[in-house]
């Protein structure tokens, strides 16, 4: 990554908290080639966090590409729907529940919807609670060319909002951000993907009989920048049981992947196991740090209509 593209410390967004929660996505093979355009302005980017909760995440999920910036049609099956997770602080039956989580992907005929809603309360100590609370609502048309967003968030609180519309195509990608402050914009890796044609791409991937993926993707939710995805499919016994409260998956296929979320430059944030739907839904998931872990489960699902398009 050259230095035109390296994140920078921006000092209109918060520092991050402990804890941060993320539902993230998954996606096949994709080389992230760095931008070599100028950026006009500062990149927001986040300090080192200690704790980051993403079931893909931002629904880790952890959004083989094949050398494609973006979807020439959403190929994947995805299933629009909601689910409710309840996120714990660690991975044993016994760990306490922290906060909840709530995934919305809706579909009209032209346009996914992705809402994301994550609210944590944490005790770290005598009369010491860390408590936060995350919006994040999106548009992506199904070609993933543009995600239109808006996130709002609270942390202890102190109250921030971003929006942003991220663009990709054959020439680059760009990211055009308006922070509390000021607007920036700034280039992105070239063949960066978006939140839902990520959860397409790695689906495809898994169905098409691929063992393992890589990626760019772009992260509205926690570094406002793309981070490195690399997923592969594991065995089974390697996820957590499910709990008995759980809800259960739609039918059809579902693999158990582990995906690492690294940083451009290489350094790792965060590593999920996770149950990946070919629907797109996500399960049991327990993500690591290498200092702490969190898990997050399954507890609602519902599917939602298709909506009954015309054939063009």
């Amino acid at each position: 990554m050259n230095d035109m593209h390296r994140p920078r410390i921006d000092p209109d967004l918060p520092q991050p908290t402990p804890v941060a929660w993320r539902m993230a996505t998954g996606s096949p093979t994709i080389a992230a080639t760095p931008s070599r355009a100028r950026p006009t302005g500062l990149r927001p980017a986040s300090p080192p966090v200690s704790l980051m909760l993403r079931p893909a995440v931002r629904f880790c999920l952890a959004p083989a590409l094949l050398a494609v910036a973006v979807l020439p049609a959403l190929a994947a099956d995805l299933l629009p729907h909601e689910g409710n997770y309840v996120v714990r602080l660690g991975s044993s039956l016994s760990a306490p529940q922290v906060g909840t989580a709530r995934q919305l992907l809706g579909l009209d005929c032209h346009v996914w919807h992705l809402e994301r809603d994550v609210i944590t309360d944490i005790p770290l100590g005598a009369g010491l609670r860390l408590t936060s609370t995350s919006e994040l609502r999106g548009a992506e048309p199904r070609d993933g060319t543009v995600f239109n967003y808006q996130l709002k968030r609270e942390q202890n609180g102190r109250e921030f909002a971003i929006s942003g519309r991220v663009t990709v195509g054959k020439n680059g990608a760009r990211a055009d951000l308006v922070l509390p402050s000021r607007p920036v914009t700034y280039d992105l890796p070239g063949g960066v993907v978006l939140p839902v044609a990520a959860f397409a791409q790695a689906i495809d991937a898994l169905k098409g009989g691929a063992d393992s993926f890589s990626f760019a993707m772009f992260d509205a939710e926690l570094t406002s920048d793309a981070l490195q995805v690399d997923g592969k499919i594991v065995p089974a016994d390697a996820l957590r049981p499910p709990r008995p409260e759980g809800s259960k998956l739609p039918g059809g296929t579902a693999w158990p992947v582990e995906i690492t979320f690294n940083r451009a430059g290489g350094r790792q944030l965060f590593t999920v196991l996770l149950l990946l739907h070919e629907g797109g839904a996500l399960d049991r998931l327990t993500i690591s740090t290498g200092l702490l872990t969190a898990s997050a489960d399954l507890v609602a699902f519902k599917p939602l209509p298709r909506p009954n398009c015309p054939v063009s």
